[in-house]
């Protein structure tokens, strides 16, 4: 089986960068076996961020494809938290502890 493609997540990952980085990534994900982010680079960064992350895995697994994170940052980290998301596939909505 052929190896993931691994995607470098640019430092602004916000509102002002969703649109090309959508783009990017549904590229990025044409013809791949799988995608791996690698988000050490990521130094801003808003829900925009989750949103799309969260958009691109439903595209990954439309396409049979996983989709996973390394390198994740605090600040993305805690966006995913923000959003009620685990900041790690498959992006499940995070469950309180009793």
């Amino acid at each position: 089986m052929a190896e993931p493609v691994t995607f470098t997540m640019p430092s602004d990952c916000t509102l002002r960068t969703a649109q090309a980085l959508r783009t990017d990534l549904l590229a990025a994900l044409e013809g791949a076996a799988g995608l791996v982010l690698d988000c050490a680079a990521i130094e801003a960064v808003d829900v925009t961020f989750v949103q799309i992350v969260v958009a691109a895995a439903k595209a990954a697994a439309a396409r049979g494809a996983p989709l996973d994170l390394t390198n994740l940052p605090d600040a993305a980290a805690a966006a995913f938290r923000r959003a009620g998301l685990a900041p790690h596939a498959p992006f499940a909505a995070a469950v309180p502890a009793l």
